[in-house]
Order: C-alpha cells, then sequence, then structure tokens
C-alpha cells in the first residue's frame, strides 16, 4: 500500500505542482473543480474526514487499491471548495467488534464524515453506531443485500446481489442451462440471491452447491453428471482456485461464470499462480469496472493511476476516487453553510449525476450507485492476462 500509514496533508497546490500533467485532470468536473476553489466565497478551515480500510492479512490489497484512488483524487482536487481535507485512518479488521470500535474511536475524533470499508459484514456490525452518530459513510465495496436505504450509509461501489443478477440475466437471456456454486459467507449467499432473480426462472435444488455443506469432490462429481453450459461460482480465494483445479481436472468443461471479486486486482495474480495461465484463461466475471473501459475519463484516471501508484486500477480503486469525488460535491454544494454532518449527508442525496471512470453514475433510492455492469473475459491484453470487457451486460441500481 503506497504511503498507507502516512497522514494525508492538505495540499491546495496539489495539482498546480503536477504542471503539464494536470491539463487532463482526470476529468473535466475534476479540473472545474480546483479552477473554482479559489474563487469560491464562504468560510475556510479544515474538515477531517475518516478512512476505515484494512492494512494487513488478505484483505490488505483492496484497502491499498482504495485508499490510492482515494488519495489521488483528493491530491488533484484540494481543497473541496473552501475546505482543506484532512484524512484520519483507522483500519478495519476481521472481527467487526473490533472495526466498530475503530468508527467510535474516528467519530471522537470529529471527523465530518467517514470513507472505505471493504467487508459487508463490518457495515453490519457498525450500521448502530454510524445511525446513532449522524456520521454519513460511504463505503467503498460492496454493501450486503441486506443494507440498503439506511439514512446515513451510502455506497461508492455497488449492492452484493448485483454481479448475481447481471450474470443470471445473461445466462438466462442466452439460454444456458447452470450449475451454482457457493459458500455460507455473505458476500457469496447475496450473489447466489442475485443469481436467482437474475435468471427469473426456477434452478432446480440438484443444482445449486454449498462447499460449507458439501466437498469439493462430490460438487465436481454432481456437475460432471448434470453437464451444464455454464457454472456460476459464487467464491473467491483459495475455496475457488480448489473448485476449479478440481473441475478442470474431471474434464468439465462448462464455462466459468463469477462475481468480478475472484479476478479483480491482486485477486488476478492469485488465480493465475495457482491455476496456471491455462486454466485461469477464459474466466467471464461481472464487475461495474474494467480498467480498458473506453470512455475518456477513465482512460486519463487509469493513465494517471498506473503512473502514480505503479500498478493497473481495480473497481476499488473507482470507488476510492469515487466516494472522495462524492465527498467533494456534497462539500461544495453546502456554499455557505459550514458543511455540518447533518447538511454533507443531505447534501449526498441531492449530488445527480456523477461522472466516474466507470462510466456516469448516481445515488439512487437505497444510496447506492445506478451503473453499468460489463462481462469480462480473461485473456491476454498484450503480454499478460487481464480482465478484459466483453460487453455490457445491464444497469442496475
Amino acid at each position: 500500500m503506497s504511503e498507507i500509514g502516512k497522514p494525508l496533508i492538505p495540499r491546495r497546490s496539489a495539482l498546480r505542482a503536477l504542471g503539464g500533467l494536470a491539463v487532463g485532470g482526470l476529468t473535466a468536473g475534476a479540473l472545474s473543480a480546483c479552477d473554482s476553489a479559489g474563487s469560491a466565497g464562504g468560510p475556510t478551515g479544515t474538515i477531517s474526514v475518516g478512512l476505515l480500510i484494512p492494512q494487513t492479512d488478505e484483505l490488505k490489497a483492496i484497502g491499498s487499491d482504495i485508499y490510492d484512488g482515494f488519495k489521488l483524487y483528493t491530491d488533484l482536487n484540494q481543497p473541496f471548495g473552501t475546505y482543506d481535507i484532512s484524512i484520519v485512518q483507522a483500519e478495519e479488521r476481521d472481527k467487526p467488534a473490533e472495526s466498530k470500535a475503530a468508527v467510535e474511536s474516528l467519530i471522537k475524533k470529529g471527523v465530518s464524515a467517514i470513507a472505505g470499508v471493504a467487508q459487508p459484514e463490518t457495515l453490519l456490525a457498525i450500521r448502530d453506531t454510524v445511525e446513532n452518530a449522524h456520521i454519513p459513510l460511504i463505503s467503498a465495496h460492496q454493501n450486503p443485500n441486506a443494507l440498503q436505504s439506511v439514512l446515513w450509509i451510502w455506497s461508492s461501489s455497488y449492492v452484493g446481489k448485483e454481479p448475481g443478477v447481471a450474470l443470471g440475466r445473461y445466462l438466462q437471456a442466452i439460454g444456458a442451462s447452470v450449475a451454482i456454486v457457493g459458500s455460507a459467507e455473505l458476500t457469496s449467499t447475496d450473489a447466489v440471491a442475485g443469481f436467482h432473480e437474475g435468471y427469473a426462472k426456477a434452478i432446480e435444488k440438484s443444482r445449486v452447491f454449498k462447499t460449507s455443506t458439501q466437498s469439493v469432490t462430490s460438487i465436481v462429481s454432481a456437475i460432471e453428471g448434470i453437464d451444464p453450459d455454464a457454472v456460476f461460482c459464487a467464491l473467491t480465494g483459495p475455496t475457488a482456485f480448489s473448485f476449479i483445479k478440481a473441475l478442470r481436472a474431471a474434464g468439465v468443461d462448462a464455462e466459468l461464470y463469477a462475481p468480478g471479486d475472484l479476478t479483480e486486482g491482486t485477486a488476478l495474480d492469485g488465480a493465475i499462480s495457482s491455476l496456471g495461465e491455462k486454466t485461469a484463461t477464459g474466466i467471464y466475471t461481472a464487475m461495474n469496472y474494467s480498467a480498458d473501459l473506453s470512455n475518456a475519463t477513465n482512460q486519463l484516471f487509469a493513465s494517471r493511476f498506473r503512473s502514480t501508484v505503479r500498478r493497473t486500477p481495480s473497481s476499488y480503486a473507482v470507488a476510492g476516487w469515487d466516494a472522495a469525488q462524492a465527498l467533494d460535491k456534497a462539500i461544495r454544494a453546502c456554499g455557505e453553510a459550514q458543511p455540518s454532518r447533518d447538511l454533507i449527508n443531505a447534501k449526498l442525496g441531492g449530488l445527480g449525476q456523477i461522472t466516474s471512470p466507470r462510466g456516469t453514475i448516481a445515488f439512487n433510492q437505497t444510496r447506492t450507485p445506478l451503473q453499468k455492469w460489463y462481462l469480462r473475459r480473461v485473456m491476454k491484453d498484450g503480454p499478460k492476462l487481464a480482465n478484459v470487457t466483453v460487453r455490457s451486460l445491464a444497469t442496475l441500481g
């Protein structure tokens, strides 16, 4: 994680320091924000924003991407209106109770808003704390299906069911027979529920499997007997790779479809390392972003991210960028009024369309983005395997 342990220092001159690179400004909105900052009226000062992200263990890479996307936006766009932004970091832990304590610490430090959060379980654990404190929180990874329309919790990412909905609709539309493999994890159960919703017709129980109740060997044997056109794999990490290897070793050639997390960011490296290039090639995923999207905003964003962070941007980095962008726009919308927690939260609800590297998005009534979903395929993009966009799937939200 680049400079993850260091505080983010307010920089009014950040854009100027970038020199010629700032001409693109990443987006027209970002440039106009910087151009108008010096002439804005009203009070000035510093607003503290909490950034709650994992910094260790298996979710560290996601936390790094959220941080780097958030930091890139603030570096290019300080101040937010007439206010410098001070980032106060806290570590999201595996145990929800520890993350709750971290949120309580941020609130005591007087932050005006919180961004980040990589685990949907964390959002469920901190919901009451956020609501009782009346502090706006923008999550930068998936929201659980059960947590929508909460007054103080927003998402710059997506709802857990949406990759399943997008793939279910697509596979039903092309007439593919399916088998489903999931686990007891919240991310998996949400995705499977979404797939059933999107597929829109009954799927026999004999075609639905869970690694929490069945061995990989027995699941693969059953799928071999079913011989489906496609397998929806709502698994991640070692469990997913173990299943995929066993499936291919058994000679099952059904197409593999999965939520984007399976191959997103550094997870793609893990897939290649565990499966080998041959087996990893051809995996389809649904995600709300791909680094190869051809819109001008993404081309500028991806180029600047690569040159600054030295890696390809992920959907997590884009969610971090857009969380910062939404807070920027909400604070500017406060005008000459003091941007209190209540006012920032109210202004988030009136932002309308936001130009994002993933395309145009907007917060809907459930406080999650209305956005396009894309079908990607792991394949060579130059000398390396990458998530290459195949087509648009659906607009959800």
